[in-house]
């Protein structure tokens, strides 16, 4: 008899905070919104500096928020090396009276970019983007990498200002070292790169593809995944008929390869693939507009006249053979004279014997006949 398949049931949705709840040294202020994987955003006030705001996130209960709360245990003291004006940090952790954890988060303002995309011309999303670029580019000369990308993570604040809360950073893979080291909710699968579903570490090509994902669904307004087979030749720029064609090809030749499956066919890092998003903004052109050329023909080094010469001199026989090449040429000719000359001389005599040959049967024939 085969047992039933058993599977713990989602949790439950948990009522939210009340205004002056108190979390530690920190007031619930207000809830902002609900963050994707059951949590909930809140502004929060420290209560003995009335100035200082946080944001905070209120986590379900589940195995993957345990092991999430963990890791940020261990890299506590290692996240203070990533301090970035657009990087938002976790600064302190707890458990509330309900027994649901939370991180307490530097204060950003404003609203998901997932959430706020709508109200953004495209070039305010370029724009975006090229921000979170610029941000993970100092991460990575801290050693650190964004291991999954979740737009729900992504803020723009006033004055389209880019904050990236700070909870999918992982160390850079170390060979010697393979453990992952970093924080990931892993909430968005869609932003994983081929090779990371295939198990292997986070790199700067994955996390690149992860920021090319977010290219083309704030241009597009689709996943990859949902593009469907043989998206390669979509125009994934038509969504935006303002543009000129030649900027539509050269935005679809940048997307494209942003979120081109294999490696070698992608951008490397975020640092290449915030290089094409400014030479597009500024109308120029970029690396996926780049044609690989054809391999050079060897063209033959010519030689000076001195060396030709010389060549030619080397390639004449000596004087003795050309002398006797000359008299066996001669020879060759008084032979071939003296046979053609034979041949006619036989040729005019021939005929006559053959008349005269003819000539005697004849007159005998005659003699006897008379």
């Amino acid at each position: 008899m085969r047992m039933p398949e058993l599977s713990l049931p989602p949790p439950a949705v948990q009522p939210l905070l009340e205004e002056g709840a108190a979390l530690g040294v920190w007031r619930i202020q207000a809830p902002l919104f609900r963050a994707d994987g059951g949590g909930q955003w809140y502004r929060a006030r420290h209560a003995m500096d009335l100035q200082r705001q946080a944001a905070v996130l209120v986590l379900p209960r589940s195995e993957r928020t345990a092991a999430f709360m963990l890791r940020y245990g261990d890299l506590a003291g290692e996240l203070d090396q990533i301090r970035h004006p657009a990087i938002s940090l976790p600064t302190d952790s707890g458990v509330t009276a309900g027994g649901q954890p939370y991180l307490i988060l530097d204060w950003a303002g404003g609203r998901p970019l997932s959430q706020s995309r709508a109200r953004l011309s495209l070039r305010e999303r370029l724009n975006a983007l090229v921000q979170l670029c610029d941000a993970l580019r100092h991460a990575h000369q801290q050693g650190w990498l964004l291991g999954e990308l979740d737009p729900s993570l992504l803020w723009v604040g006033p004055g389209l200002q880019l904050s990236v809360m700070g909870l999918g950073l992982v160390r850079m893979p170390d060979p010697q070292d393979p453990f992952e080291r970093g924080m990931s909710l892993g909430t968005a699968s869609g932003y994983l790169s081929p090779e990371q579903l295939a198990g292997e570490a986070p790199s700067l090509a994955s996390e690149a593809y992860g920021v090319g994902v977010l290219l083309c669904m704030l241009v597009d307004g689709r996943l990859p995944s949902e593009l469907g087979e043989g998206f390669e030749g979509q125009s994934l720029a038509a969504a935006w008929p303002a543009l000129s064609a030649s900027e539509r090809l050269s935005l679809n030749a940048l997307m494209h390869k942003a979120i081109a499956p294999v490696v070698a066919q992608r951008h490397g890092s975020v640092e290449a693939l915030a290089d094409d998003l400014r030479a597009w903004l500024a109308g120029e052109n970029h690396s996926a507009l780049a044609l690989t050329p054809m391999p050079a023909v060897p063209r033959p080094v010519p030689r000076p006249a001195a060396a030709v010469q010389a060549a030619e001199v080397q390639q004449r026989p000596p004087p003795a053979a050309r002398r006797g090449g000359l008299r066996f040429g001669l020879a060759a000719l008084a032979l071939a004279t003296l046979a053609a000359g034979g041949w006619a001389a036989r040729k005019q005599v021939f005929p006559e014997r053959v008349i005269q040959q003819g000539a005697v049967p004849a007159a005998a024939a005659a003699s006897a006949a008379g």
